[in-house]
């Protein structure tokens, strides 16, 4: 098994241990569960950070997002708190990095936020219906690029998934 496969599924792993320990896919429910603080701010041009500031733990999210995106910008920043916490403790955490898949944390948080929000069986039932990645957004009213993030670490796990298109690089830049 590559990295890739290992890490994956300890994210996956980790999400799980949360939905079981606190009975909800609700980041804002888990977040609160962990002594996570959730604030909004009006940022210009991020969705949201995270941040850790003397032990005290932060999701920062941009208070104009709809509903869904601050729920997936939620699960994003908890992927942080449960993967990359020392990173948030440097000052070298640069804003500008955020959201960026082709940074490996990025894009772990990414796999995280799928995990958390996504259930497995919802995919794989739509598939057996017949649906694409668009419409099963649609159906789960979820961001493309996360459902297809979703496929691609279902198809890790050996499931007959074919993707044809792939995430944007920056969907929650």
């Amino acid at each position: 098994m590559n990295r890739g496969m290992q890490m994956g599924g300890y994210i996956r792993g980790e999400s799980l241990r949360l939905i079981n320990k606190y009975e909800t896919r609700d980041p804002f429910k888990i977040a609160r569960g962990l002594g996570v603080h959730v604030i909004y701010t009006d940022f210009t041009a991020l969705k949201g950070m995270y941040k850790v500031i003397k032990k005290s733990r932060f999701i920062i999210i941009n208070g104009n997002l709809n509903d869904r995106d601050r729920r997936t910008v939620c699960a994003h920043e908890l992927g942080h708190d449960r993967l990359h916490r020392h990173f948030a403790k440097s000052a070298d955490l640069l804003e500008f990095m955020l959201y960026d898949m082709r940074s490996k944390p990025e894009y772990e948080a990414n796999i995280f936020a799928g995990e958390l929000l996504i259930d497995d069986g919802d995919i794989l039932t739509f598939v057996g219906e017949g649906f694409d990645a668009y419409q099963i957004a649609n159906e789960l009213d979820e961001d493309i690029n996360l459902i297809l993030i979703k496929a691609d670490e279902l198809r890790k796990r050996g499931y007959d998934l074919r993707t044809p298109y792939r995430p944007a690089s920056d969907f929650l830049k």
